[in-house]
């Protein structure tokens, strides 16, 4: 992976700003941060060309310093804007063509009407209830961060995306039915019925009502007790399946896809807009934002999606479903978030140098690890086996908890380049055959942490 272009400042110089909770940051309202104002975006197309992607380069390096992000759930960031900077974006975008959602996200998958192995074509629906949302009089009272998810399936369907509200496509006898559900993923969130398509944007609505009589702020968790549900709620099928991982050439049915995954979820413009004029030159007409940080390129051919994956490769993303950073999870730290206290960045990589295909350590892919430069977790709210944080104190490591949990580790930041590794070493000298790190950290994690934190001349 190349060197990220970072901003020269340093972290310890990062101003201080107030932390926006609740709220996402938008063309309108931009998120302060420590490298200056972020802004996310959310294309009202499902892909833009190569040219489309080139002059979004070319704004983020006139109007930011440079940097794009694309987010866990597949949205487009550009950091880096002052408050000048941000409305010559706007009209730059609008210039180009380049149309932006806002308000209520109602997400779909990325190959939504495209893949062949998908149970429904979720945009219809998903239009359905972006426009009862738009119509609706008195307008709804929605909280800010209010997501809902229509999942017809695929290759990259949203299984395991949470949202307050969820419909995933189901397979019934004679057809389709849409599985209506409350806070959570496909697996945990509440069901509350199985509903036919021309049912569900009515039902979606009703319970939009119900979140905007709580006012402005409420989410599916805050509804879900009051929500009876009913007994068909799960569906005729046991579960559905975990979307394929963002990386690689992948086929579903005729369609041929180039999946690649931005390392820690960032690209800067100039390594973005070489990528698209070498992808326009192998013939490829979309790329498409997906979740899991990553872009779906499309129009690619057998002859010459090896080619495209190699360009890929040479300007740092992720091509190979087997490479470890697919295991970590990292927010930006310091130098470009004002609360974060370590470089999250330099760490990962630390962890990854500490790896091989033989001696994997904690990023087997049994496991998620999770970097955080300060105790949000913004870039993995949930558990994982091993999480690493900045802290007031210096940074701590936790075993099986959240970036905000107790830790079982203190230590300063400048230690933690020694301790992963010991760590990493510790797990594989542990390990014994058939074992996870999963396995191996629940068995054993405490003590291998000991070890590896043990002061040693």
């Amino acid at each position: 992976m190349s060197a990220l272009k970072t901003p020269a400042l340093a972290a310890a110089e990062a101003p201080r700003v107030p932390v926006r909770r609740g709220a996402c940051p938008s063309l309108a309202a931009p998120m302060a941060t420590g490298d200056g104002l972020l802004v996310r975006l959310r294309p009202q197309a499902p892909g833009l060309s190569p040219a489309g992607w080139m002059t979004m380069a070319g704004l983020a390096r006139r109007t930011g310093n440079g940097l794009l992000e694309v987010t866990a759930r597949g949205n487009l960031q550009i950091r880096g804007l002052t408050a000048e900077s941000a409305a010559p974006l706007a009209e730059g975008l609008q210039a180009a063509g380049i149309e932006t959602r806002t308000g209520t996200a109602i997400e779909v998958p990325p190959l939504s009407g495209l893949d062949p192995s998908e149970t429904a074509d979720a945009t219809e629906l998903a239009e359905a209830i972006r426009q009862g949302i738009a119509g609706h009089v008195p307008q709804l009272a929605l909280a800010p961060k209010l997501a809902i998810t229509v999942n017809g399936g695929g290759c990259f369907n949203l299984s395991t995306a949470s949202a307050d509200i969820r419909l995933d496509a189901v397979k019934a006898e004679g057809g389709v039915l849409w599985r209506l559900a409350l806070a959570g993923d496909a697996g945990s969130a509440k069901p509350v019925a199985l509903l036919p398509e021309e049912a569900a944007a009515a039902r979606v609505m009703e319970l939009l009502r119900a979140l905007s009589q709580r006012g402005g702020h409420a989410r599916g968790r805050d509804i879900a007790p009051d929500i009876e549900g009913s007994g068909d709620g799960a569906g005729p099928e046991a579960g559905l399946p975990a979307p394929v991982r963002p990386a690689g050439v992948i086929r579903s049915g005729a369609l041929l896809v180039l999946a690649l995954r931005l390392a820690y979820g960032r690209i800067h413009a100039d390594e973005l807009e070489a990528l698209m004029a070498g992808l326009q030159r192998l013939g490829a007409t979309e790329i498409r934002l997906a979740p899991d940080h990553a872009l779906l390129v499309l129009g690619l051919t057998e002859e010459t999606v090896e080619a495209a994956a190699a360009l890929a490769g040479a300007q740092g993303l992720i091509t190979s479903p087997s490479d470890p950073a697919h295991f970590i999870s990292a927010c930006p730290g310091t130098g470009f978030c004002a609360a974060a206290r370590i470089n999250t960045r330099q760490l990962a990589e630390c962890l990854i140098s500490a790896a091989s295909a033989a001696e994997p350590g904690v990023l087997d892919g049994s496991c998620r690890v999770h970097v955080s430069g300060c105790s949000k977790g913004c870039a993995h709210p949930l558990a994982a086996a091993l999480t690493v944080t900045g802290t007031e104190q210096g940074a701590a490591i936790v075993l099986g908890g959240r970036a905000d949990s107790r830790p079982d580790l203190q230590l300063s930041p400048q230690r933690l380049e020694t301790v992963l590794p010991r760590l990493q070493r510790g797990i594989e000298l542990n390990r014994q055959p058939g074992q996870t790190a999963q396995h191996v950290l629940g068995a054993s994690g405490a003590a291998i942490l000991a070890m590896a934190g043990a002061e040693r001349a």
